[in-house]
């Protein structure tokens, strides 16, 4: 999925980095919002083998193809994130980190800000609440294209794929029933957005931790 999104494998990096270097102990536990097929998930384990990962998505294909490709280690939940209730599907109620990549762009302003409060309250003492996305500047240089290499499919036909695949189609069918009458709302506020929000919180220290053109992380810290 990292080909359709430029920057989000640097930007995992780049947060896994913060939970190695903010989270106590070798074993953190991580939720990840809206983690998809699990790339986060996957390069956490690979960096920190004990780490307690938690994945939450509502998408069926990226639920489907993250329960098949990540260890059993990983909580795999669906969960959807207009709903108010969605935390009490979590296996745990307390998190190291929880780390939001190019997801809540679909929430609309007033869900968003709802939405950080109660993220917030799943962040333990010491950890850390980040999210990535595209918050725009005016002197940042854009968001960077999309580059395909010759015979790499779109996203259009990517998704074409899935639909005609036998074990991806029926979550395909369930995806388009479930998403239909509810499109993005694709909010991409400035970073000062997010940091109002995330300031009425309970975070001591929260900032721009970096900035590649549009794609910005947001992330803010909760005092031991």
């Amino acid at each position: 999925m990292a080909r359709y999104q430029p920057g989000r494998a640097g930007a995992i990096e780049r947060l896994l980095d913060l939970v190695e270097t903010r989270c106590a102990g070798p074993a953190p536990r991580v939720l990840d919002v809206g983690g998809g097929t699990g790339t986060l998930c996957a390069r956490l384990l690979e960096r920190l083998p004990r780490a307690e990962p938690t994945l939450l998505d509502l998408d069926p294909v990226m639920l489907t193809i993250a329960a098949s490709a990540l260890p059993s280690s990983v909580e795999v939940v669906r969960a959807d994130l207009r709903d108010p209730g969605w935390h009490e599907r979590l296996p745990r109620t307390g998190y190291d980190a929880v780390l939001a990549v190019m997801a809540l762009h679909y929430l609309p302003p007033g869900r968003l800000t709802e939405l950080y409060a109660e993220l917030a309250g799943l962040v333990r003492p010491g950890g850390l609440l980040a999210t990535v996305d595209d918050m725009p500047d005016a002197a940042a240089s854009g968001t960077r294209p999309v580059v395909l290499d010759d015979g790499e499919v779109s996203w259009a036909g990517w998704w074409e794929q899935v639909a005609e695949d036998p074990t991806l189609g029926p979550a395909a069918a369930e995806r388009a029933r479930l998403f239909a009458g509810s499109p993005s709302a694709e909010w991409h506020p400035p970073a000062a957005w997010h940091l109002r929000a995330l300031g009425a919180g309970p975070f001591d220290d929260i900032g721009v931790a970096w900035r590649d053109g549009d794609q910005a992380a947001v992330v803010a810290f909760k005092s031991r």
